[in-house]
């Protein structure tokens, strides 16, 4: 028997079918990467180099109090102290929990001239972070500058114990150690802040604060200027620069100094007020008068230009605007020295107007916030000698 041929069945190939489909895919997706190399994703590096998928994902947006706190910080560091309070409250607000929200609202009021207002927010920051010497430190500023020299050593001092390499630890030592008068203590505290950091801003500015405190105030504008040179978007720099100048009588470079703080930052009433005092010591009183007036119109509360106000009119003998400034003074003012020297005014105006009683009550309590004052002394006699006659 031969063999027989038998036809196939016809119908469509499927196999080379599926075949040129997948040739004319491949040319479709292939042609085009070498007819336009940027049509598609680069390839990834050769070798080892290559990053995984997880490394090359876009990293994660920050949290709302993460972006509004690094906004707070770059206006601080720009001296823009209101803006930078205004964002670290509003932060500190929705994160009640986030200390560096806290310590930057406190270095901001700080910078601003509200250091009691800032105690509680750097005591906050501090009791979220008990070991935090940076927080330690800025409590100290706080509290020194407010007036609490103990407090403000003993959060200074803590600071140092938690970082001993922190030069604003030792510089706060420093600072209150010379608010205290007690200079040697001061200098050696500056040595160890010096040695960490010599050319860090705050460490200049008390170890100029301290040649002030020694009347030394060559040597203060000079490390005033120095400090400035580190830091000078700081505005309350500028003015400390200007009253260093006021005490060695460059009263054109006063002027200009606190006019510089003045630019920085507006709302500071001291820069007014140095401007006025100035002009004061120069005799210039409407020009005196002038800035005083702003510096309380920017500060209500600020005594310091009240004070300055009443001499200003009570050296041109205009007693009748100088008692109302005084008395403003009186009922704001925290230094006692500064205090008894208003109250003796007062006693005298009170003398010339025959108003004896309130007269003696002011010589009094000068007296008992000065006891070395000799105008209140000399008050008290006046006041014998009149009553005996």
């Amino acid at each position: 028997m031969g063999y027989t041929y038998r036809r196939r069945r016809s119908g469509p190939n499927w196999g080379l079918i599926v075949s040129l489909v997948l040739v004319a895919g491949a040319a479709a997706y292939f042609v085009p990467q070498y007819l336009n190399p940027q049509a598609g994703p680069p390839p990834p590096p050769l070798g080892s180099d290559a990053l995984p998928a997880s490394a090359a994902a876009p990293s994660p947006q920050p949290t709302p109090a993460a972006a509004r706190l690094a906004e707070a910080d770059q206006q601080l560091a720009a001296g823009h102290w209101s803006a930078a309070e205004t964002i670290y409250a509003d932060t500190a607000r929705a994160a009640p929990n986030l200390a560096p929200a806290h310590a930057g609202w406190a270095r901001a009021l700080i910078y601003e001239n509200k250091p009691a207002d800032a105690v509680e927010h750097a005591q906050k920051a501090v009791d979220l972070e008990p070991k935090s010497a940076e927080y330690q430190a800025i409590l100290a500023l706080a509290f020194d500058w407010s007036g609490n020299t103990d407090r403000a050593l003993t959060a200074a001092r803590r600071a140092t114990e938690l970082d001993p390499s922190l030069p604003e630890g030792w510089a706060y030592v420093g600072e209150a150690d010379a608010d205290k008068f007690r200079l040697q203590e001061a200098a050696d505290a500056l040595n160890h802040a010096t040695a960490a950091a010599p050319d860090n801003s705050e460490v200049l500015r008390v170890q100029a604060y301290l040649a002030e405190t020694n009347a030394d105030y060559a040597s203060a504008v000079d490390l005033y200027k120095r400090s400035i040179q580190q830091a000078p978007e700081r505005s309350f720099l500028y003015i400390s620069l200007g009253h260093a100048l006021r005490a060695l009588k460059q009263f054109d470079g006063a002027i200009q100094a606190y006019q510089q703080a003045s630019d920085l930052n507006p709302t500071d009433a001291r820069a007014q007020g140095g401007m006025g005092s100035a002009y004061y010591a120069m005799e210039e009183y409407d020009s005196a008068q002038s800035h005083l007036e702003r510096s309380v119109e920017i500060d209500p509360n600020y005594a310091t230009g009240w004070g300055q106000l009443g001499w200003t009119f009570y050296v041109q003998k205009e007693y009748d605007k100088a008692q109302p400034d005084f008395e403003k003074a009186v009922e704001l003012e925290k230094d006692p020295t500064r205090n008894a020297e208003y109250r003796h005014a007062l006693g005298w105006i009170y003398l010339n107007a025959k108003q004896y009683p309130q007269a003696k009550e002011q010589f009094t309590k000068a007296l008992a916030e000065n006891p070395d004052l000799a105008g209140a002394k000399e008050g008290l006699q006046v006041l014998a000698s009149t009553a005996t006659h």
